[in-house]
């Protein structure tokens, strides 16, 4: 059963290579296009570790009494990204998975079926893990080998493994804190979440700030650094044990599987109880009034808000670029004449050979329209509501076919929310982003124009894509969000075309058309391409959606 269960689990895991719709076999360009993405992201995190590693090793090789820094930092940088990478796939596939209940209705007994969920999540944690050691470990062989003892390789082995728990047990803890907070939160867990998503985005951001100074610090004093670093217990012994000590090696991995344990025996007395009250709904109680009657179409947007608010990866994943665009509008506005005064002293220093500062300002602030145009096009593109909603509908999608309603009206209610969404956040950002940058009033219109058409080309793209590419048979509704095809496709329109299109003025009609004369042709082709797409949806892509399953 547990054979059974593990080839069930891997198959989720990986179900973005191989299975799609339906539960058959992806086509191969498909599967390929995700191999090689996922492939990108791989080797950016080797490139990065390795590149960590050998400035660590650079400076910490040198003097052996400071070596054991080189892996104690490794090692938090290992926990780190693991975590970062895998804790909110232990809330998902351990609490949120839509099979639990079913899985548990059978004849299986629940801790294989916990066993399971956990090393689903171990082999996450353990994969992140991976790919900062590694890299450390190689570094280490080929800058130090005299540094290289028999024993320091066999506890490498061993602590890799060891440290894998220790990942798993932070991992688990958390997922079971998230998810224990969201049975008690109710119809306000949607807002938690997303607040304290954005209060962890903050402090990665200064963090971020902070990062320079250091790395810095890391470089130029290894002492003081390793000698602070002597206190965190867990970070001296697992560099000491890299480099051959039997007592601190034993003793981290006994604690490590200790830890292991630990989580595992609280999740088997926590793990039902959790599940059953994951879903716990409130009585539906009357409150002596007739509703109104109400239109299909406010029907069906309402619908949509219900589905939106009521996930909080859904708004992250859609919305998250609407959020901070309010952000940047009110920061722009605020250091308008900070923003003149850099645009003047970028003028006055690329004066020279007859060109006069004047005439180098005004060329900047005619340019400043393809700027925005570049970065509402970002934005825009890598926040689609629509694009995973057809797959989010899932198995309930027979539920809307049923209704006597024309799918078009489904449709085109998706769109409606789209934008009912979007341009609340886009048209005052731009005006204030505007306004800040000290657009001239024509400028400032055609482009307040052009991202709101923008907001509704990329509505309706994203629904074609999602009737192109729907994944219906999800077992969490975050595998929709995360490995759809048609929010890839958005995502890289997005970054892609305003890239594409800001060349081609540069390279091309920067010497023949006004930005603002560019931005209209722009504005009327993706507006075409709009109606050309919404023509499809309201034909074939209803006719298609009438058949989904």
């Amino acid at each position: 059963m547990i054979k059974a269960l593990l080839k069930k689990q891997f198959l989720e895991l990986f179900s973005v290579f191989f299975r799609g719709k339906n539960g058959k076999r992806v086509a191969g360009g498909k599967a390929a296009l995700y191999i090689v993405l996922y492939t990108l992201l791989i080797l950016t995190v080797l490139g990065y570790s390795t590149m960590f590693a050998i400035g660590l090793g650079a400076t910490y090789f040198v003097n052996p009494d400071t070596a054991w820094a080189y892996f104690g930092m490794g090692a938090i940088a290992a926990v780190t990204i693991a975590i970062v990478g895998s804790v909110f796939m232990t809330y998902n596939s351990l609490y949120l998975a839509k099979d639990n209940e079913f899985l548990l209705s059978l004849p299986i007994q629940s801790w294989k079926l916990l066993f399971v969920r956990l090393f689903g999540v171990w082999f996450a944690g353990f994969a992140w893990e991976s790919l900062v050691l590694l890299p450390f470990f190689v570094v280490f062989y080929a800058m130090a080998p005299g540094l290289v003892t028999a024993l320091g390789v066999v506890f490498q082995i061993l602590l890799w493994i060891g440290l894998s728990f220790v990942i798993l047990f932070m991992t688990a803890i958390l997922g079971w804190l998230i998810a224990k907070v969201a049975t008690h939160l109710g119809r306000y867990k949607t807002l938690v979440i997303i607040l304290l998503f954005l209060a962890g985005f903050a402090g990665y951001m200064f963090l971020i700030s902070q990062l320079e100074g250091g790395i810095m610090a890391l470089f130029n004093d290894p002492e003081a650094i390793s000698e602070g670093l002597g206190g965190f217990m867990p970070a001296y012994a697992f560099g000491k044990a890299c480099l051959g000590s039997p007592l601190h090696g034993i003793i981290f991995f006994i604690i490590s599987v200790a830890l292991f344990a630990l989580v595992y025996w609280v999740l088997t007395i926590t793990f039902n109880k959790i599940l059953m009250n994951n879903n716990k709904g409130k009585a539906i109680t009357s409150n002596k009034r007739q509703d109104k009657q109400k239109s299909v179409n406010s029907t069906l947007i309402k619908r949509e808000f219900k589905h939106y608010l009521s996930n909080a990866m859904y708004i992250l994943n859609s919305s998250l670029g609407y959020i901070f665009l309010p952000i940047i509008g009110v920061l722009a506005l605020v250091n308008h004449d900070a923003i003149q005064v850099a645009i003047q002293t970028m003028a006055a220093d690329s004066a020279g050979d007859g060109v006069s500062p004047d005439a180098i300002e005004a060329m900047i602030k005619a340019l400043l329209p393809i700027a925005i145009f570049l970065a509402v096009g970002f934005l825009a593109g890598t926040s689609v509501v629509t694009a995973p909603s057809v797959s989010l509908e899932g198995k309930k999608i027979s539920v809307l076919q049923a209704f006597p309603i024309h799918m078009k009206q489904v449709l085109w209610s998706k769109i409606e929310f789209h934008c009912l969404i979007a341009l609340p956040f886009v048209i005052p950002s731009v005006i204030m982003v505007g306004i800040g940058l000290g657009l001239e009033i024509l400028d400032l219109i055609i482009v307040t124009i052009l991202s709101a058409i923008m907001v509704f080309f990329f509505g309706v793209f994203g629904l074609a894509c999602n009737l192109k590419y729907p994944m219906l048979n999800w077992t969490n509704e975050n595998v929709a969000l995360k490995q759809s095809m048609s929010v890839l496709f958005c995502m890289l329109v997005g970054v892609l075309a305003p890239i594409a299109f800001a060349l081609l003025y540069f390279f091309v009609f920067i010497n023949f058309l006004m930005p603002s004369i560019y931005l209209l042709i722009i504005a009327v082709l993706f507006g075409l391409v709009s109606w050309l797409i919404l023509r499809w949806l309201n034909t074939k892509g209803a006719e298609k959606f009438q058949y989904l399953s």
